[in-house]
């Protein structure tokens, strides 16, 4: 019995022993001494493209007060090659990624360099473009590559609504090269072009002498080149672009590749440039250079320049030919016939007139021819005026010309100064209107700022209680690109043109607008959208 007995009780020991759940395992928690303390601040969160994100944790090694920790902020998502960011315990980075309606993922990794441990925290990061109206600017800092800038203030952005205010400037440097993970633009930009039309895509065209890149101005990332925007490839060794052209009438971007004419419907979100155009007579032509209308001044036509044949051709509504002039009798000159000259400048001047500088193959002469176009209808045009230009001061060492829809006056500027030849009446005149005074600056071209509603200027008015007054900035200011060869410094000076038809630039500096610290400006543009 007590044999039974002492049986009975192992075996109920054993039962007991079997049904029990050992909880050791689960109740122990497994301590990371590696500390990522963000103090309550959210993880998610929004900057705008080109901001400075800080994200500022606490990270520290539990027991030891000089651990020997490294650091990674990764940036993830939507799309783009992940890439580090920061390198310390602060995050301090500029916003370099698209705007993108789907967050960023940005990861810290906190690595204990002793013992290889380590530890994480992520965030979200949703970024929007506060990139809009204003004026790009083109410069190169070491003669070979090409970056982007873009300036928002009340000389190239503000609207009738906005108060005028000359502290309100927004400079943004090198916005292709951060947004484009740190390349540039191979080559030095010629021209660049900003069009939008039916609420579809957005475009910034720009062209260097080899090279087409497209990209949407909202974020300046690199979307398209070359030939991925021609419907028909241009062979390799041909592709040199020459200039570029926009009709506000038509709602066309037109391009000259290898003298050789490119129309780009903008309607509808298009993106490509058709094929070649040829002339209504089927004749050959080698276009060179052509001019802009950019306001869309009266249908207006856009014309280039055929150095083969020495004469003008015109694109049509259509934009489906080259048409051949059709001319009006009388006229100083022949606009199917000028002769073989290098032209130097296209624009729209006074009445719709176009300007064309032209100058000799040999160098010797400079001339000015001005027509009046037809519309976008009809081929029919009317040559104005031939003007010798070649003993005019300056003349013949001018870097850069301009004109106006308001006056009857070409400006013209040499590497020191600027000057306004008048040309009504029978006397032309020529009057120095700018200069720089530092031996080591050059100015390096001159642009009339032709943006309607877009951009306010400063004039100065002693009757005002102010002492000045502001108005539209179209047509009405010059725009002065500066290089200072001794410190390498690029700088535009905007100044005002005070008296319509004398073409007389305000001589007080208190009335000018500059905006410094750019390389050698190549090139500027209006970034109407």
């Amino acid at each position: 019995m007590r044999i039974k007995f002492i049986i009975l009780l192992f075996a109920m020991v054993g039962y007991f022993t079997s049904c029990y759940d050992d909880k050791s395992n689960t109740s122990i928690k497994t301590i990371n001494p590696l500390v990522i303390d963000m103090g309550g601040a959210p993880t998610s969160m929004s900057a705008f493209l080109l901001d400075t994100l800080e994200i500022k944790p606490v990270v520290y090694k539990i027991g030891s007060d000089d651990a020997d920790l490294s650091y990674k902020w990764e940036i993830s998502g939507n799309d783009i090659m992940p890439f580090v960011m920061d390198s310390t315990m602060t995050l301090k980075a500029i916003v370099s990624v698209a705007p993108n309606s789907n967050a960023y993922k940005i990861i810290l990794t906190v690595t204990d360099n002793q013992t290889n441990l380590q530890n994480y925290e992520q965030f979200y990061l949703s970024v929007y473009s506060n990139l809009g109206k204003g004026l790009v600017v083109a410069d190169t800092r070491d003669g070979i590559n090409t970056d982007l800038n873009l300036i928002m203030s009340q000389n190239f952005t503000e609207s009738f609504t906005q108060k005028f205010d000359e502290k309100d400037n927004t400079i943004l440097k090198n916005v292709y090269s951060t947004t484009n993970g740190g390349n540039f633009i191979d080559g030095l930009v010629t021209y660049m072009a900003t069009s939008v039309h039916d609420s579809y895509k957005r475009t910034l065209t720009v062209t260097t002498d080899h090279s087409v890149l497209r990209m949407d101005p909202y974020d300046y990332v690199l979307e398209k080149t070359d030939n991925e925007i021609f419907y028909l490839p241009i062979p390799e060794d041909q592709f040199k672009p020459m200039c570029l052209m926009y009709d506000n009438s038509a709602l066309y971007e037109v391009m000259i590749v290898n003298h050789v004419v490119y129309p780009r419907k903008i309607r509808y979100g298009n993106e490509n440039y058709s094929a070649n155009l040829e002339t209504s007579d089927f004749s050959e032509y080698r276009a060179t250079m052509g001019c802009s209308f950019p306001e869309g001044y009266d249908a207006t036509s856009l014309y280039v320049y055929d150095e083969l044949k020495g004469r003008f051709l015109k694109l049509p509504y259509s934009y489906d030919e080259l048409q051949v002039i059709t001319q009006q009798a009388g006229g100083p000159f022949d606009l199917n016939n000028v002769g073989r000259m290098n032209a130097l400048f296209m624009a729209g001047g006074k009445d719709n007139a176009i300007f064309t500088v032209f100058e000799t193959k040999d160098a010797g002469k400079r001339y000015l021819y001005t027509f009046q176009g037809g519309t976008l209808y009809s081929p029919s045009c009317k040559a104005l005026n031939l003007y010798d230009l070649t003993s005019f001061p300056g003349m013949m060492e001018a870097v850069g010309f301009e004109c106006s829809p308001l006056e009857e006056v070409l400006y013209y500027a040499t590497d020191k100064k600027v000057y306004s030849l008048l040309l009504e009446g029978s006397n032309l005149s020529a009057f120095e209107r700018y200069s720089v005074e530092d031996p080591n600056e050059k100015i390096t071209s001159i642009t009339l700022w032709r943006k309607g509603w877009q951009g306010k200027l400063k004039f100065k008015d002693s009757s005002s209680d102010e002492g000045y007054y502001t108005d539209w900035a179209a047509n009405r200011m010059m725009v002065i690109a500066i290089y200072n060869e001794s410190t390498k410094e690029g700088r535009l000076v905007c100044v005002p043109i005070t008296n319509i038809g004398s073409g007389i630039l305000e001589k007080d500096k208190d009335y000018h607008q500059e905006y410094r610290g750019f390389g050698r400006i190549l090139c500027i543009t209006p970034q109407t959208v």
